[in-house]
């Protein structure tokens, strides 16, 4: 739906804004919950499903945004127009697989959008690292749990302010200092993100001491742009806003870091245990791991040009500028057949002088 309503140049920003939406929650949430929770254990549980309630109803009511895409430029084609049958979207096995089919062929067809839909799900892997985090510090650093679970209040904290402060300014510095294209600032935040995330693991596996840690977990909350930076450039992969191929994408993108996370959570939990086997030094062996899943990672961003892959739009005009053009249409009508009335009077003269 956003992709629907929301120009290329302020795409990344509006993904911003809405995961600076959900840390509020994850801000919030935890201190509503403990203090629920003095009263009775069910209290937070019924007051979370009364949000989602009134999440679900609220989205009943969003309107549709399809008419509201920016349409490509219309181009006269003798092409023949196919209506295809509406099929049975009834749940099957058959019909599952017919879908990552589809889907395999959608990534086929086209290497770079192969290569945006790889990122997301190396991305989902290696960002997985962080659920260790509370367990991770209270085995290195002998904390309790409790004290340990600040680290979690303090990454989203953190994490709010990079996305809703740090991370808009840079993308509107690309676009109206640096005067790159929407597309080339998306790709240049999505490159620059994963580069310092890939720092940030280091920086956290290596962390002999609580503080290298906070160091850490700073330069990670500025890496966080990647999912809304790339998913824009996907969406520019495909065409634009205008592409009907947005749905499939987004599919495809959501299949793609599920199994992301399918792998991440078997291998990072055997890494962690088999750190905790070796000792205490080798504690951080799951973020070494993560950090070399996002150096190769970086390298494929780079890997990845949009320069080809030019959207159409166009430009939308107002009813003074259509009436404008409309009278330059008939000004220009009306010039020729008085220009062709002249050249037929001065042929039948010419021809009346010869005879």
């Amino acid at each position: 739906m956003i992709s629907d309503i929301a120009p290329p140049e302020k795409r990344t920003t509006i993904f911003l804004y809405l995961t600076a939406s959900v840390l509020i929650a994850e801000i919030v949430a935890p201190i509503m919950s403990a203090r629920l929770m003095e009263i009775g254990d069910w209290y937070p549980l019924v007051l979370a499903l009364i949000f989602q309630q009134c999440g679900v109803i609220l989205a009943v009511f969003f309107p549709e945004t399809l008419h509201m895409r920016e349409q490509p430029q219309q181009v006269e084609s003798t092409a023949r127009v196919v209506q295809v049958q509406a099929k049975n979207h009834a749940f099957s096995p058959k019909q599952q697989i017919r879908h990552f089919q589809d889907a395999f062929e959608f990534l086929k067809s086209d290497r770079t959008l192969a290569l945006v839909v790889f990122t997301f799900m190396a991305n989902r892997l290696g960002r997985q690292g962080i659920t260790l985090l509370v367990r991770y510090a209270s085995k290195r650093y002998d904390w309790e749990i409790k004290q340990a679970a600040y680290l979690l209040s303090f990454r989203a904290a953190t994490n709010l302010a990079a996305v809703a402060i740090f991370l808009p300014l840079t993308n509107y510095v690309l676009l109206n200092h640096v005067r790159l294209p929407a597309h080339w600032t998306d790709l240049w935040i999505a490159r620059g993100s994963i580069i310092l995330t890939a720092i940030s693991f280091l920086v956290i596996g290596l962390a002999a001491h609580p503080a290298l840690l906070i160091v850490g977990l700073l330069v990670y909350n500025m890496g966080t742009g990647y999912n809304a930076a790339m998913c824009s450039v996907s969406i520019h992969v495909v065409g634009g806003q205008s592409s009907p191929d947005i749905g499939k994408l987004m599919s495809t993108i959501a299949i793609a870091e599920s199994l992301g996370a399918l792998v991440a959570g078997l291998l990072l939990n055997q890494l962690f245990q088999w750190g905790m086997d070796l000792g205490s030094v080798w504690l951080g062996l799951p973020f070494l791991t993560a950090m070399f899943v996002f150096a190769g990672l970086s390298i494929v961003t780079f890997k990845i040009d949009v320069s080809a892959k030019e959207a159409a739009y166009t430009e939308v005009q107002s009813d003074d500028e259509d009436d404008v053009i409309e009278l330059h249409g008939r000004a220009s009508t009306s010039a020729l057949e008085h220009e062709g009335t002249h050249r037929y009077s001065l042929s039948r003269d010419s021809i009346h002088l010869q005879r």
